[in-house]
């Protein structure tokens, strides 16, 4: 398994991709409507994506399927084309796939709390993630669980992918910067967070979204003070801000990319970026990489 040899090769830094649902944002899509559908719908914008962040450099890609667990998609009364929706994903970054490049099944938030804010256990969120895995399984070299901001139900993401997969696992959380230090919105700590992660047998720890690359130096000082693990990261490309109503990323490429390779010398094992960051972004950070 290419992405174990990887992981075991100290002189390697792994470069992932940037951002999908910005990138689809920029190409059209209404508000509300769930990325995941353009799998069917457009897969033409899905794979152009892809393929531009194979050719950027990235040496790993996420599936078009964050929003495709099977909670998320009831939300959008979508979960009878649970297996339409998941399946083409895969179809598309397969035809596009280059040779010793990896594909990353993507599995994003459920959308569903668990008390008070919502009604979500454990084991509803396990049901509905084990759903979108075993479509996926067949078709991906490793997984990624993102965006998460509830230890619960990362627990959950993490063990129904155990259930049926023995693929590697990034287990990325999303968290904010307090006077405190950094917890996300449910109010779980980073110290518990990784310590739970590391239990449930994660290959990989880490931390997306929310934050910007300037903000995740820190965190990745907290990172290694904690855990001896291999760490992935992927910021935002700074603070997203509305014009009417269109998000607009103000940082530059250039100050992004300065800020990712200061995470790589604090020992990242796997960079890349989420909102607001592009193929230019990861073509700018492998040029830098070299």
């Amino acid at each position: 398994m290419i992405f174990n040899e990887w992981l075991e090769d100290d002189t390697k830094t792994i470069l992932f991709d940037g951002g999908m649902g910005s990138e689809i944002i920029k190409r059209g899509l209404k508000p509300g409507k769930l990325p995941d559908l353009l799998n069917i719908e457009e897969p033409q914008v899905i794979r152009s994506i892809q393929q531009a962040y194979y050719e950027a450099g990235s040496e790993m890609v996420q599936s078009n399927t964050f929003g495709s667990c099977y909670l998320n998609l009831k939300n959008h009364n979508l979960e009878e084309q649970i297996v339409e929706i998941n399946q083409k994903a895969l179809e598309i970054i397969n035809s596009i796939r280059p040779i010793n490049h990896l594909i990353v099944g993507d599995i994003g938030p459920s959308s569903v709390f668990k008390p008070p804010i919502g009604d979500a256990s454990i084991d509803m969120w396990q049901s509905s993630f084990k759903k979108q895995v075993e479509i996926l399984n067949s078709g991906v070299d490793l997984w990624h669980i993102e965006t998460i901001s509830d230890i619960d139900e990362m627990t959950a993401a993490i063990r129904a992918i155990k259930e049926v997969s023995s693929k590697p696992i990034i287990s990325s959380m999303t968290y904010k910067k307090t006077k405190r230090g950094f917890f996300t919105i449910m109010g779980d700590s980073l110290e518990k967070c990784l310590d739970i992660q590391m239990n449930e047998g994660a290959d990989v720890v880490g931390a997306n979204c929310t934050l910007g690359s300037n903000e995740m130096i820190d965190l990745m000082k907290e990172f290694k003070d904690l855990t001896d693990m291999p760490v992935s990261i992927k910021p935002n490309a700074g603070k997203p801000r509305l014009e009417g109503t269109t998000t607009i990323y103000d940082q530059t490429v250039q100050e992004f990319t300065q800020d990712i390779i200061k995470i790589i010398n604090l020992g990242a094992k796997i960079v890349g970026g989420c909102c607001g960051t592009t193929p230019h972004t990861i073509q700018e950070i492998k040029k830098k990489m070299k």
